[in-house]
Parts: C-alpha cells; structure tokens; sequence
C-alpha cells in the first residue's frame, strides 16, 4: 500500500504543469550556460562548489539576488544563523567576488587580460559550554581561505580553480578545476571537478548527484565539502529550459583507469511557462561505487506566487529503474517548501523558509518504513534598523520525536566583523555537531550555550 502511495505521489509530481524559468546569459563564463554554475547562470538549477547559488536563476531578477543573499548558508566559519543575513554580512561567494572585487589596470602582459584572481578569507574563535546535563566547556578557533582563479584564454574556453585550506594542517587544497567550452554557440560543455549540483531545496537535501546512502539527511550542514568527482557535462539550451546530461568519475589515487565500472550517469530536462518551472531527473550509480543506490527518477517543480517561493521536489528508487513496478521500489523521497523574503527600509530584513520531508525505505521492517521531518528557519536581519540579527533554526524528526532548536542572535556593527551569541538545545536522543559532537538521550535534553567571534571578507 505504502508502495503505490509512493508512485502516486511521484505520479502527481509529473502531472503538475510544466514552467520554464527564463534564463540569463553567462556573465562570467564562456558562454550562455555551465553545469559548473560559478562561471555563470544556465538554464539549469546547477551551482558548484561554494559558489552554489541554488534559486539565482528565477525570471525575476531582483527577486533572484535576494534570495541569493538571504538564503545561502556563509561558508566561511560555518556559523548557524546566516540563512539570511544579507551581502554586508556574509562572505562573499566565488561568484560576487569575481563580479564584484575591482580589477587590476595594469594590462601590459597577455595574462593581465584573461585571467582574473579572486578569494575569500574567514577567521573565528568561541567558547561552547554545555550546561545541561553535565556541564563542560568546548573552546575553538577556525580558519579558512579560497583562493582561486577565472580565465578566457578564448571567447569560447572558459578556465577556473580555486585552492582551500583551513585550520590546523593548512594544506592547501584543490577545490575546484574545471573549464567550459562553447560549441558553436548551441552546446556548452564542462569538463573536471566543477561540483556540479542539482536541486533548490534550502534545509534539506535534494541534491541527487551526491547522494551516497538511503538514510542520508542534510540539514543546515556548514562544512566545506571539496568536490572529489570529477564531471563531463554537456548542456544544451532549448527555448525557454535545457536538456543536461552528465558521466561522473568518483575515482581517486588508488583508481588509475577510466573503467566503466567507476563510472554513473545523470541526466536531466527543464524547462520553464511563466513563474512555473518543471525538471525530470534521472541517475544510475557506478558498478564500484560501494555506496551505490538503486537507478533513481525523480521531478522538481518550483514557482513563485505573490512573493512566496514554493518548491516541490521529490525521486524514487528501483530496481533496474522501473518505478512503475510498485515491488521493484526500495527507497524514496519526498521534500516540499515554502520561503518568503520581507524587505523594509526602517525595520530590516525579515526572512523564514519551512520544509517538510518524507522518506520511505522498503528495506526496513513495514512499521518503520516511514520516516517524516520537518525544518524551520526565521531571521530579522537588521531588526528595527539596529546592528542585531536575532534568528532561530529548528530540526524536527516527527516519527522519532528528536531534534534541536538554535536561537542565536548576531551583533555586526563593525566592519566584517561579527559577534554572535547561540543557544541550542537537542532534545529526544538526537545528536548535532558544531566543532564537536553533542548529544541527548529520550529522557533528558542537552543545554548549550556558546559565543562566537568571526571575521570575514572576500579579496
């Protein structure tokens, strides 16, 4: 029964009218469109890396940008309450800083013309004290960097890497290394380590081309995650939307050959009617791949109605691929979500996104099958015109009755730098990691309360 209620759902997912949403030109990359993302604005919800930017390709301009700024998570020193702070306080992405960190005069070699550098820089250090039950103390310090580089060594190649390292190794890092062709202005093709990444959901994760197991949940995750796959994109513009299709190599050192075996496949079409917009998505795991899913299909619709921006997104897994046969299905997920931006000159920035979350795992006993959670994230940035951000994050896992609650409030009177104070509580057994790991037990709570000092800036 489960089973069929899972293929209708996906059923209705498919049915819902297609939208297309109107796509820009790439300003920064080679041509109109990269499933790399940080060169430019495609067709498609594709970002990389920690220049992703999910919702920045929306018809309306303005309303793309706030919800760039609002929405996105400060990659820097990972800090819980960013959601949606705005571009004064945030580090700026790979993106803003390339359009944005003024450009050299000095032209006088070949190189000065085409290649472009850009970073970012974050530093923090806090206290977290466990109060409650047992109480104990948590010092720490964090340091990141990225620095990186764009270049055009022809109108139609497109050439970009960045470099991160982070306290306490610091070792530096390969990020990011990708360049972008343009075929004859109709085909735009990325080839290397672009972290290309699907899907638009906020808290929780819709990205199908990272998906390693069943049971995977991401919510507010603020760690850096450097992109190991390395990616053959090809993308082809079609009115309004895009056909994409991708071959992902997940080698490494002790993978020498270029087996098909190493090798999963993903594809995807989109296009856009309106403020509607539909995508299809499919993806079969590598043969080798010791964290392999069953083929998967899936389908997102996303829209904006009267300044609400609502995203429906939800995929299947089945043997051999065939959803359609409700015996061959052994796990699924559903996510939908709501988010709205308010913006007031004399009383800030007021933003909140809800998410709400099914999974069904067919390999599970029948009882446990169905795991529902929901997420919840509300900023005042700026309330009242003053240097405060007061926020609050929550995590709820409906069926096990666990999760955690993050109220924060945030002080950024002084240039890139910012002082925040937090206060989570985990409650019915749930864990969360913020520079350590806390947890809590069914019959007790866990009580923290830290602050955070962070500086940032973007070069």
């Amino acid at each position: 029964m489960r089973r069929s209620c899972c293929l209708c759902i996906f059923l209705l997912l498919l049915l819902i009218p297609a939208f297309p949403r109107v796509r820009s030109a790439l300003t920064t990359g080679a041509g109109r469109g990269s499933s790399g993302g940080s060169a430019g604005r495609t067709p498609a919800s594709s970002s990389s890396g920690a220049a992703a930017d999910d919702d920045a390709d929306f018809s309306d301009a303005e309303s793309d940008d706030d919800y760039a700024d609002a929405l996105a998570e400060d990659e820097g020193d990972g800090d819980l309450d960013d959601m949606f702070a705005d571009a004064e306080d945030v580090e700026l992405s790979e993106a803003e800083v390339t359009q944005n960190t003024p450009q050299s005069s000095l032209d006088t070699s070949s190189w000065a013309q085409v290649i472009k550098l850009y970073g970012s820089f974050s530093a923090g250090v806090g206290y977290l004290s466990q109060v409650y039950p047992s109480p104990n103390q948590t010092p720490f310090a964090s340091f990141e960097n990225y620095l990186g580089f764009t270049a055009r060594p022809a109108n139609d190649i497109y050439v970009k890497g960045q470099m991160y390292t982070c306290f306490p190794d610091f070792d530096m890092n390969l990020d990011t290394l990708y360049a972008e062709y343009v075929m004859n202005d109709i085909m735009y093709i990325t080839i290397g380590a672009a972290g290309t990444s699907w899907g638009n959901s906020v808290l929780f994760d819709t990205n199908i081309l990272d998906d390693e197991k069943d049971d995977k949940t991401v919510l507010f995750d603020t760690g850096h995650v450097s992109s190991k796959r390395f990616d053959a994109v090809a993308t082809l513009p079609v009115g309004h939307g895009q056909l994409q299709g991708l071959i992902m190599y997940a080698g490494g050192a002790d993978i020498n050959d270029l087996s098909s075996k190493y090798l999963s496949y993903a594809a995807s079409a989109e296009y856009t009617i309106g403020v509607v917009g539909v995508k299809l998505f499919a993806r079969k795991w590598a043969a080798a791949d010791i964290n392999r899913m069953q083929p998967a299909v899936g389908a997102e619709v996303t829209t904006d109605i009267a300044g609400n921006h609502l995203t429906l997104w939800g995929k299947v897994h089945a043997e051999k691929g065939k959803v359609y046969d409700t015996d061959k299905i052994s796990y699924a997920k559903f996510v939908g979500g709501w988010s709205r931006l308010w913006t007031t000159e004399s009383m800030g920035r007021i933003g909140a996104c809800i998410e709400y979350q099914i999974t069904y795992d067919f390999d599970k006993e029948k009882d446990e099958r169905r795991s529902d959670a929901i997420g919840l994230t509300f900023a005042w940035n700026h309330i009242g015109g003053s240097d405060f951000t007061p926020a609050i994050q929550w995590y709820g896992n409906l069926t096990d009755k666990q999760g955690y609650v993050i109220p924060s409030l945030t002080y950024s009177g002084l240039s890139h730098l910012r002082l925040r104070i937090i206060a989570p509580v985990i409650y019915g057994g749930a864990s969360y990691t913020y520079k350590k790991t806390f947890s809590s037990t069914k019959e007790a709570p866990t009580v923290l309360v830290g602050i955070i000092c962070s500086l940032s800036v973007g070069y």
